[in-house]
């Protein structure tokens, strides 16, 4: 198979893939900002902060995953040129979004305690994290339909928007956490309630921005109220078909990560400090890998969907060329910068040697994370191959790296590094299934109808 030399091929890459890895960058920036912030008072509330974010990880991850399926099918419609039926499928993925936005927000507010006792059991970190919980709670019913829509335009090549939104909310963010954190122009400082205020307000601020544009500004899409009141049961049976199997591998991943916190909470809150550090320079570095996967899923579907199946393999194989080189180079770059990166964070020096060697294995795993990102966030699931993803991201967490964490965490004790390697061994997994799949040539399934 030849790489793509079509100019027009790597300007779209560049196109769709920058504005992404932006969006990705600012998100980034802010929880490194909160880290950073809530780092200066301590491993309790930097270890309470980051457990108590496991529920909006999974709220996040899963409204990324209705996003996706959207994808799926609105990817493919947008290469057939048929608008009308993108916006009823991104119509259905925000009537969806609304559902769990309401469900996440009402058990946040109303058992805190209890969501945080499933992380630790630390008293202290668990009445820090009920605190933060209590008033992040709201944030659930703006930005699900915030983010779904954000991630479903994607598919139409709408990706300015989702830049100057999360700029904004990156500024507001750490203006009123260092406001209401450390008690600056006369604010009390409220600790870690604080940075639950300052994240409120940003993520209201995003919301009112996209709601401006999605009906006032937008010309593309030209999406309106009364969308949400329509419903096309035919699509709906497609959406459900092809775009559950991507929820609900979001999700399972989203859990299975979260268990993952849940063990080094278990473990103690200096490994819940280290584990916060690597977690957060792994971010960072498949920033510009899950911009890569993302504009993958845009450019494979919407050649499926025109029908050009040459265009699609071509593009798929010169995509996995350049997430390889974009993979060692992101290893490369953990690998050196680590120990300069853990000096910044404010937290014990017992921490700070657990996170070097933590980010030793992530510089490893990025590298894979670089090929199976690619394959089961943007070829396959361009191609509408979503639920051979869902059988592989389920198998290869919960039989392999889950199971392994546990027993090398809870009952074997193993060294916190070690546990941090077997919770990571699903990447390298998914990558040999990926690579088999891929060489089948059995991944291409157009999903658009004719007539909808």
């Amino acid at each position: 198979m030849l790489l793509a030399t079509d100019k027009k091929f790597y300007t779209t890459l560049v196109g769709v893939a920058l504005p992404i890895a932006m969006q990705n960058l600012i998100t980034f920036g802010i929880n490194m900002m909160d880290t950073l912030m809530l780092g200066r008072l301590g491993d309790s509330i930097i270890s309470a902060a980051n457990l108590a974010g496991q529920p909006f990880f999974i709220f996040t991850i899963l409204t990324y995953g209705i996003a996706g399926g959207a994808s799926v099918l609105a990817s493919q419609y947008w290469g057939k040129g048929d608008v009308a039926t993108v916006r009823k499928i991104i119509a259905i993925a925000l009537r969806i979004s609304m559902v769990f936005s309401v469900l996440f927000g009402l058990l946040v507010l109303c058992v805190p305690e209890m969501i945080m006792r499933i992380y630790t059991g630390d008293p202290v970190i668990v009445a820090y994290g009920a605190d933060y919980l209590r008033i992040v709670g709201y944030i659930y019913f703006f930005f699900g339909l915030s983010n779904t829509y954000v991630s479903s335009i994607r598919s139409m090549e709408i990706v300015g928007i989702s830049v100057v939104s999360n700029i904004i909310t990156f500024l507001l963010n750490v203006i009123f956490n260092a406001i209401f954190i450390f008690g600056l122009l006369g604010a009390p400082a409220l600790g870690i309630k604080g940075a639950a205020i300052g994240t409120l307000i940003a993520r209201i601020a995003e919301f009112c921005v996209l709601t401006v544009y999605a009906l006032w500004i937008d010309k593309r899409l030209c999406f309106r109220i009364r969308d949400l009141l329509t419903g096309n049961k035919t699509l709906l049976r497609d959406f459900l078909h092809y775009s559950l199997p991507v929820a609900l591998n979001e999700l399972m991943w989203a859990l299975g990560t979260s268990i993952q916190a849940m063990i080094f909470g278990r473990i103690g809150e200096t490994a819940v400090a280290a584990n916060s550090i690597a977690g957060v320079v792994q971010q960072l570095a498949t920033i510009t890998i899950f911009g890569i996967a993302n504009a993958a899923a845009v450019m494979v579907g919407k050649s499926v969907g025109a029908g050009d199946i040459h265009r699609t393999k071509q593009s798929a194989f010169t995509l996995t060329m350049v997430s390889i080189i974009i993979g060692l180079c992101s290893a490369t770059l953990i690998f050196l910068v680590r120990n300069t990166v853990v000096d910044f964070y404010n937290v014990s020096a017992e921490a700070k040697e657990l996170a070097r060697e933590m980010l030793v294995v992530t510089a490893i795993i990025v590298f894979f994370i670089s090929l199976s990102a690619l394959f089961i966030v943007g070829v396959l699931r361009g191609a509408g191959d979503s639920r051979f993803n869902l059988a592989v991201d389920i198998s290869t967490l919960w039989l392999i790296s889950v199971p392994l964490g546990i027993v090398a965490g809870l009952l074997l004790k193993l060294p916190v590094p070690l546990v941090y390697l077997f919770f990571k061994l699903d990447e390298p997994a998914k990558v040999i299934c990926c690579l088999f799949r891929f060489k089948s040539g059995r991944w291409i399934k157009n999903v658009t109808r004719e007539e909808v």
